[in-house]
């Protein structure tokens, strides 16, 4: 948690140093995310949407505030002994983050999400379900090729302990 909190102020710190470019992301702005994860049980798919909220939060110039929708899947097999167990887990949640842009076509974000991770597995498997909330922050940059489409790179707190994917601002 402490690493995800350094990763965060620091991705906002360069973005404060740096020139102030043309937000990419503001008040009103949709953007959609769909990405694969890493660091992770099996292969994570990571969803995301963002609604742009507000402008120049905390008196800052091009740092912009959003809320948004997460949802993770991961869906995996392990052979433990002899013994086949497959396993789901889910993890739904919402989120709110800033954004910042300090060079032109790309932008750093930061935020916290509260989620709730449910696992199942399957029915001999010991400790069968669990569910539980939990709340932890992430980091990380996007990269717009044009107007609509970007790339993204993120880390902390969801279904894996990192992201690549695409981005598309509606």
């Amino acid at each position: 948690m402490k690493r995800i909190i350094f990763v965060a102020v620091l991705a906002l710190g360069f973005a404060f140093s740096a020139n102030a470019q043309a937000p990419l992301f503001k008040k009103g702005d949709k953007i959609g995310n769909l990405g694969i994860g890493f660091g992770s049980y099996g292969t994570p798919i990571e969803a995301s949407m963002m609604w742009g909220m507000s402008n120049n939060v905390f008196g800052v110039k091009g740092l912009n505030f959003g809320l948004g929708a997460y949802l993770g899947l991961s869906f995996y097999n392990e052979d433990w002994f002899g013994y086949k167990y497959s396993h789901t887990i889910i993890v739904p949640g919402a989120r709110g983050q800033l954004n910042y842009t300090f060079v032109k076509g790309l932008e750093a974000y930061a935020g916290l999400m509260l989620g709730c991770q449910i696992w199942t597995s399957s029915s001999n498997y010991p400790g069968d379900h669990s569910t539980g909330l939990g709340i932890g922050g992430y980091a990380g940059l996007r990269y717009y090729f044009n107007h609509n489409w970007g790339i993204y790179l993120e880390g902390g707190y969801g279904i894996s302990n990192g992201t690549i994917g695409v981005s598309y601002k509606f």
